[in-house]
């Protein structure tokens, strides 16, 4: 059974890397691995997918060796067991807003005595049943990696007890909908998102717990690390191919007027 690269790099007390995919690229996952990132935040909240394009999406991250890290766009029990047992290797679960809904998803995606995700063991994550491990209940437990998103001010509020709880394995700053809630710009470098971020270090540290969140550039990128982030998400595809186009775009506008 595959074993969590997030997970390797946090226990390691280094960063894992991260970029973002919204749309279904089947060589993404391989390109993604082979330039060194850790996991694709592969992102279902604000992208409509078909359940057989993210198992087949999910089965191509396994074969490059990279983690799928899923955000869902439903955080019901069964919805999100059936995601584990296709193979994604770590859920983010957007606006968890206090410690009585963290406690819910780590209900629903650890198994016993931790957790109350229901067994079946033939799935991707089980080596499909064929090369289940012995002590699968205990790996799954620990491979799979729960992030919960800190992206309103009742989350900033909450987000002590939050990170307090037993299964949670990280927070995760989402600045945009954070800006939008506070009145200011997503950038780390708006005094009320950096104050934000200091806060979130603050409280992962007390509770032994990695965060992170996603940056623009590597200028930002230094500095969240520099306070002290261990999930840094950085690259996707629609940014990618809108800079080419507009670079491309103003090259032809220039010759051809």
């Amino acid at each position: 059974m595959r074993k969590s690269k997030i997970r390797q790099k946090l226990d390691a007390g280094q960063v894992a890397r991260v970029c973002a995919l919204g749309s279904n690229i089947p060589y993404y996952p391989q390109m993604a691995a082979h330039f060194g990132y850790d996991a694709i935040w592969v992102d279902g909240e604000h992208r409509v997918w078909d359940p057989r394009e993210v198992t087949e999406l999910v089965t191509r991250h396994h074969l490059a060796d990279i983690d799928c890290l899923y955000r869902p766009p439903t955080v019901e029990k069964t919805g999100l067991s059936r995601l584990l047992e296709d193979g994604v290797a770590a859920l983010m679960i957007p606006q968890v807003n206090d410690a009585e809904r963290a406690r819910q998803l780590v209900e629903a995606t650890k198994f016993p005595p931790l957790g109350d995700r229901g067994l079946d063991g033939s799935g991707m994550d089980a080596g499909f049943w064929v090369q289940k491990s012995p002590d699968y209940i205990q790996q799954r437990n620990r491979e799979t990696v729960l992030i919960l998103q800190i992206e309103t001010p009742k989350a900033l509020e909450n987000m002590a007890e939050i990170a307090a709880l037993p299964g949670v394995d990280a927070l995760f700053l989402g600045p945009g909908d954070l800006s939008l809630r506070l009145g200011c710009t997503a950038s780390i470098r708006d005094p009320q998102i950096h104050d934000a971020v200091s806060r979130l270090a603050a409280v992962c540290k007390a509770a032994g717990k990695p965060w992170g969140m996603p940056v623009g550039n590597i200028e930002d990128a230094k500095t969240i690390v520099d306070m002290g982030c261990q999930i840094l998400a950085m690259g996707n595809e629609f940014w990618a191919i809108h800079d080419h186009l507009k670079a491309h775009g103003e090259q032809l506008q220039n010759l051809l007027g």
